[in-house]
Formats: C-alpha cells, structure tokens, sequence
C-alpha cells in the first residue's frame, strides 16, 4: 500500500525525469541564423549569405533555389566555446550568390520559421564603377592566384590588387585624361597603406591626385575586399607610344605555411581563424598593375591659330563688360569667362592689346573647379579698362581658341563685341553762368585802372625770422609728449618681462589640453583609430602654424624631409593612423602612455618657444 509521502516522491521523480527530457530537447535543437550581405548589388558583383547554428550540430543545409541567382558554397566554420563548464559549438557556412539578371529576389528562408532575404541586383550601369566625370569606363573581371585577365592582377597570395581606368582611345600632348586608380584590400591581410598610388614611368605626370579616396566594402571571389577608389588627371608629355602602369607600396601579412596548406586556410572563412592555424608574417611589398601601352599623338601644325596656347578639351566662352556707360577716365572692367572641360592649365588669352581711344592693363585670371581633380570647371580673366574718349562705342569681340580631341581640329570662339555709353569727364564740363571774359578778374583793385606800381606791397611785419615750430614755447610740447610716449613703453616693457617670468614651464594652452583628453578618453576606451587620429590631427595644427603650411598638408613624408631622424617619433605617429583607419589595428596601454607622452612633450615644446 502507498503511503501520501511514497506518492509525492514518485510524482517528485517523474517531474524531475519530464524536465530533463525537455532540457536536453532544447540542448540538442540548435539555432540556426542567416544573414546577406550586401542586400544591393549591380551585375558583375556578388553577394555573401552567412548561415549560422548555434547547437549541438547543425542538420544538412538545402541551398535555396531561385530563378537568376547562382549559390555556391565558398567556406565553412567551426568554433567551439565552453562558458560554465557547457560546451557551446557555433557553425557557419559562407555562400557565394551570383546574378545572372537585374531585379528582385526572394530567398527563401533556411528554416520554415526563417523569415526570407530581399536581394535588390541593378543593371551595372556604372554605379560605383563608372568614371568620376561623367562617362562609364569598362571594368574587367578581377583574377586570382596572382594571374593577370584583361588587365588585373592580385597580389601572389590575393590579399591585394591596383588597376586604373583610363579611356580607350589616342591621347594628345597636353591633353588632360581623367583617370581612376583602384586599390583593393583583402579584410585581415592587409595591415597598412605605406604611400600613395605612383606612375612608373616619367612620360606622363599625375596631377591633382585627389587627398582622400572612396571607400567601398565588396566581396571578390566570395571574400571581403576594401576597394579604395583615387581620381586623378594624367597628363602625357612628348608623343609616343609608351607603357603606363601605376603601384602602391603596401604592408600585408604574408602566410609562412606552404602552398599546398593554404586551401585548408582559405576554407576555415574567418580572417582570425586563418591567421591562428596559418601563420604569417608582416612584409612591405609592392603591388602593381599590368603595363598598358597609351598611344600619345602630337598636336597637328596644319590650321593651328595664332593665338592657340595650348588648351585641350571643349570649351566655351561668354563675355561682359562690368557696366555700360562710364565716364572719360573711369575704369572698366571686361570679363571672359572659359567654361567646360580640359586642361585649364593651359587655359590663357591676352584679351584686348591695343584698342584705340582706350588705355587696356594686363588681365588676371582666377578658376573656380566643378570637380575633385581640376578637369571641370570655369576660368574668368578681367582686365581693366579707361577710356580717353567720349561717345557711344563697342569694344572688338574677344577670342579663344583650343583643340578638340573629340573632332580631331581646332575651334575658335567669338564673344559678342561689348558696347558702352562714354560720357565726358567731369573736370572737362564748365558749370552752366561760369563763363567769364579772359581778362575778367573778381579781385579788386586799389590802384583803379591804372598799372599797378613795379614795387612790392608789404604787409605785416614780423618780429623774428626763427619758424613758429622752433620757438621755445612750441618746443616744449613735443619734448613732453616724448617724455610721457618714453615712460609709457619702458613701463609695458617691464610688465612683459614679468609675465614671461610668471609664466608656467610646460603648461599646454586650452585646445591642447583638450586634444589630451581625447586621447586619454580614447586609450581607456581601447579605440586605437580615434586615439591614434586625434593625436595626429594636434601634430597637423601645431607643426602647421611652425611652419606656415597649411594642416591637410603636414604628412609623415613632410616631417621626415624637414626633421629627419629626430622627428621619427612624430612621423611614426602619422603612419600609426593610417594603419589604424585602414586595418583596424589596436595598441596595448603601454603603447596609449608612450604615444600621449610623445604629442605632449612636441605641444609643450612649442608653446615653450
């Protein structure tokens, strides 16, 4: 017979045997994740879809099926973690999805409980990919393994690539081409930018290179890529047929495990996985482009204006006087303005020479770009202008002429001819009831009419010879005014070399002391990149004003040409933010309180001087 306390323990047993069957149906059901990135692409770029399985296992995953979409399996991993003694295993598995079509695609979710992913894929209609200045430059396909298709090259171990645009057609002398230069950098590999993107040869010049690139996350060949993207104008100086091809000096780690492993790497996905299981190491290296032969053809004599001065590209003019009716001797000021595309820097004209009936001064010219690199914007000249003669008149048409490479010839441009209302000078008009006869005078005369006597008429005599300014009463003014401007000087004199002596030693002015503070905030905070930039951005300001520069232009090149070796801490500093802005990297504490010392020691040291 059972007893009350014999029935609670067999129900205590069974609740007990119900809650750890259900706990261990939980233990066992993983949790499975999907995430796309990017969910906008255009034709010729991929997208990346991470699935995710928090569990004890992961079932067998049924790649989804969609009309114009392409899956591929890139890469799959696994990380196991043990948090309070439970073993918890995290799986992930990497999908390449290619377009073959522009649209909107629905991808069914991985689990019947998934919500699905929107796949937006626009026509490739230039986009990030097409030229700055307003034409759709061809893209090739990009290559693996170090292999060159259609122009572009990875790096031996694909952790880099350079490529440049250029249009493909012949270029003239002169001509100013507006170019592309593409710097890709695979996430995890690439550790710092050691420089800016150079030409190889010196028969073309890189002008107007712009300061910051654009920025773009892209996966190539189903890994994570940071596409920088720099505009530019190159310019050809001798005709030829020469080879053009651009590089960067980068520093990437590089895998010390052979070939062979390196698959096994590839497939682990993530970044941190491959550097732990492949070792690698840091190396400076270089990457380049393919040479690309650039054919450059000489200006043609035949048909070439006299007043041609070099320009290049297509143009047009409009001209203005700055008002229509002046007076004999007022200035005038006549504009011309050049508008359109080209190499402005050979954008010039004389205006007008030699104009009778008026006195012209040389022009001067200011350019006012539309674009980033200098190839599209407006030239205005002024010059002045007087006229010397009344009357209605109308100055001669001004002129421009250029080349076309369009065309293949030379334009000339025609303004219309500016016409002014030129009135007489004020001093040349006599106020109406002023006219009087030549020998009328208003003075009068004591004499009569008769001739006035041949002898001098004295006046007033004076008691002295000696100037009013040399007398002693006028003497002695001055003398006090010198007395009291003497004392006044050597008095503020005084007080400036007591506050100099009051001064503190080593005291960082207000901004400085803020810029501190900043990258004290940033340190205990571990953000390396903000810590690393304010300190550089102070660096910018202080040695900017030293030495009448502007900020933007204080570089870790510029500190090494004018300091040298002792200014190696402050140039190491600059090439530190790069390296944190571009891969993420993160210093220790030690580094935080050496680096803190070292920007203000430079401050204090300025503030000091």
């Amino acid at each position: 017979m059972r007893t009350p306390t014999t029935h609670r323990c067999w129900l205590l047993a069974a609740l007990t045997a119900y809650l750890l069957t259900t706990a261990s149906a939980f233990a066992i059901a993983p949790l499975v994740n999907a995430t796309l990135e990017p969910r906008q692409i255009s034709i010729g770029e991929t997208a990346q879809l991470t699935i995710t399985s928090t569990g004890n296992g992961m079932d067998a995953v049924t790649l989804p099926v969609v009309s114009g979409l392409e899956f591929r399996v890139v890469g799959q991993s696994r990380r196991m973690e043990i948090i309070n003694g439970a073993t918890l295993s995290t799986t992930s598995i990497t999908v390449r999805i290619t377009p073959q079509v522009a649209g909107i695609f629905t991808i069914p979710g991985i689990t019947p409980k998934s919500q699905p992913l929107v796949l937006r894929v626009s026509p490739d209609t230039g986009g990030a990919n097409s030229s700055a200045y307003g034409g759709s430059v061809p893209r090739p396909p990009l290559a693996a393994g170090g292999t060159m298709v259609n122009g572009i090259k990875l790096s031996a171990d694909g952790a880099a690539f350079i490529r440049m645009n250029l249009p493909k057609r012949d270029v003239y002398v002169g001509e100013s081409i507006p170019i592309d230069i593409e710097v890709g950098l695979r996430a995890g590999f690439v550790t710092s930018l050691n420089g800016l993107p150079t030409l190889t040869g010196t028969d073309f010049t890189l002008n107007n290179l712009s300061r910051k690139p654009e920025r773009v996350e892209k996966l190539i060949d189903g890994q994570p890529f940071t596409v920088l993207t720099w505009h530019s104008v190159l310019a050809p100086v001798k005709p030829g047929s020469f080879p053009l091809a651009v590089t960067m000096p980068l520093t990437v780690r590089v895998r010390t495990r052979p070939q062979k492993d390196a698959t096994i790497d590839d497939l682990l996905g993530d970044p941190f996985l491959q550097n732990f299981f492949g070792a690698t190491v840091q190396k400076e290296v270089t990457v380049s482009s393919p040479p690309g032969d650039l054919k450059v053809l000489a200006l043609p004599t035949d048909g070439r204006p006299r007043d041609f001065s070099g320009a290049v590209g297509t143009f047009k003019i409009a001209s203005d006087l700055s008002s229509k009716t002046a007076a004999v001797g007022d200035p005038l000021t006549l504009r011309m303005r050049v508008s359109g595309t080209g190499n402005f820097d050979r954008v010039d004209s004389p205006m007008l020479e030699h104009v009778d009936q008026w006195k012209t001064y040389p022009p001067k010219s200011t350019f006012a770009q539309s674009d980033t690199v200098g190839f599209k914007g407006e030239k205005t000249f002024e010059q002045p202008l007087i006229a010397s003669q009344p009357g209605a008149q109308t100055l001669p048409a001004l002129t421009f002429s250029y080349f076309d490479p369009a065309t293949h010839s030379y334009e000339i441009l025609r303004s219309t001819p500016p016409a002014v209302t030129i009135s007489p000078a004020l001093a040349d008009v006599t106020p109406p009831g002023a006219e009087t006869t030549a020998g009328a005078t208003s003075l009068p005369n004591k004499f009569g009419n008769d001739l006035r006597p041949d002898q001098a008429v004295s006046g007033q005599s004076a008691g002295s010879l000696v100037p009013l300014y040399l007398r002693s009463r006028f003497l002695a003014l001055p003398s006090l005014l010198a007395i009291l401007f003497a004392g006044g000087l050597l008095q503020m004199r005084r007080a400036d070399t007591g506050l100099r002596g009051k001064r503190p030693s080593g005291r960082l002015p207000k901004e400085a002391a803020l810029t501190i503070k900043q990258m004290d905030q940033a340190a205990a905070a571990g953000d390396a990149a903000r810590f690393f930039r304010c300190a550089r951005a102070a660096l910018q300001k202080d040695l900017a004003t030293r030495w009448q520069l502007p900020p933007q232009d204080i570089s870790a090149a510029e500190i090494e040409e004018r300091l040298g070796g002792p200014g190696e801490a402050l140039r190491q500093i600059f090439i530190l933010a790069d390296e944190t802005n571009y891969a993420g990297n993160q210093g220790t504490s030690t580094d935080f309180t050496g680096w803190t010392h070292v920007v203000r020691t430079q401050l204090t040291r300025e503030q000091a001087s």
